[in-house]
């Protein structure tokens, strides 16, 4: 028998799935109309890395996941970061829901002279080469995916991506998939060079 404990908790998520989905929306209605203000200052990708894997670090320990942050030299884009922290957000949240339990998400920062990258890799199932050119479409989910969220993470995220002046890129074979996010480096970033600095949190 259902607890109202229980009950409350279920209700509690279908909320937080409602509210999640109004704002999605108004996102991409105001993505679409052209009125959504994205600044084009410099932002710390590094620091972004660390927030969002503190952030998650709660969720992806529940689920049996490592997320680990990996920060190479001071990668620094030239974005709006209110932006930035919602596609990394959606990416990492992204990786988690859809990967078993036991594997590792890393959300990493690095930069080269022209462009810095933020970027989120797992190494899951990957994505089928059906369902890779898709992936980005609003609504969609993969057959036999996990139904959760509003389907439009990933959409809003290219779409943000896109207003900044850059692109998301997907790359996924068995045992890897990288979800990178490639924007136009601010004069202050140090290119990579060497190991990337790893960051644990």
């Amino acid at each position: 028998m259902t607890t109202r404990a229980e009950f409350l908790a279920t209700m509690r998520k279908q909320v937080e799935r409602l509210a999640k989905l109004a704002t999605d929306l108004l996102d991409l209605s105001r993505l679409d109309a052209g009125r959504m203000r994205v600044e084009h200052e410099p932002v710390d990708l590094g620091a972004v890395a660390r927030l969002v894997a503190e952030e998650f670090a709660v969720v992806a320990e529940q689920n049996g996941h490592a997320l680990v942050p990996v920060v190479d030299g001071q990668p620094i884009a030239r974005a709006d970061e209110l932006r930035v922290l919602q596609v990394a957000r959606a990416l990492v949240d992204n990786a988690l829901v859809h990967t078993p339990s036991g594997t590792t998400a890393t959300i990493r920062a690095f930069a080269d002279r022209e462009h810095a990258y933020l970027e989120v890799a797992d190494d899951g199932d990957g994505v089928s080469g059906d369902d890779a050119p898709h992936v980005f479409e609003r609504f969609y989910r993969a057959e036999g995916g996990v139904a959760s969220g509003s389907g439009l993470g990933l959409a809003i995220a290219r779409e943000l991506a896109l207003a900044m002046g850059g692109r998301v890129e997907l790359e996924s074979e068995p045992g890897r998939t990288v979800v990178r996010v490639v924007l136009g480096a601010a004069p202050t970033s140090v290119p990579t060079s060497g190991e990337p600095e790893r960051v644990f949190t």
